[in-house]
């Protein structure tokens, strides 16, 4: 491409000097700028070639590079939901753990405090000669279930 372009820009160098040494009016002369014209016009459709090229070039560069961005952007969110769901499975996991706990505890500690309750007050009652209105009381008011 280079090559045709320094032999173009030569002979049209070649024409403007052969021109300058005619006669002017002269047949020869008229067909001589008629040839440089074309070779002018010529020379303007390959710079408009390889300017089209640099332009198609640059926008497939430019169309690659925001090809690649949008694959980056989502590939970032792809990463980012998936650190949030792992983030909502591990709070829904210690979630769930708490709940079971505070329900194991709902039930084992009301049936340690009866059971430690009711053992006092059956030592205190060992003899059945004195009874307290307290453990009658508590006796009632026990419920080991929900």
């Amino acid at each position: 491409m280079a090559e045709m372009k320094s032999l173009l820009d030569g002979v049209i160098e070649r024409e403007i000097q052969s021109i300058e040494s005619m006669e002017s009016g002269s047949e020869e002369r008229v067909s001589a700028i008629n040839e440089l014209a074309t070779l002018y016009k010529l020379r303007i459709e390959e710079i408009k070639a390889e300017t089209d090229a640099k332009e198609k070039d640059e926008r497939r560069e430019m169309d690659s590079n925001k090809y690649k961005q949008e694959l980056n952007d989502k590939l970032a969110d792809r990463t980012r939901e998936e650190e949030l769901q792992k983030r909502q499975f591990r709070d829904q996991l210690i979630d769930r753990c708490v709940k079971a706990g505070v329900d194991v505890a709902g039930l084992v500690l009301p049936l340690m405090f009866y059971g430690i309750w009711m053992n006092r007050g059956f030592k205190f009652e060992e003899t059945g000669s004195f009874t307290s209105a307290t453990f009658k009381n508590l006796l009632n008011r026990f419920r080991p279930t929900k």
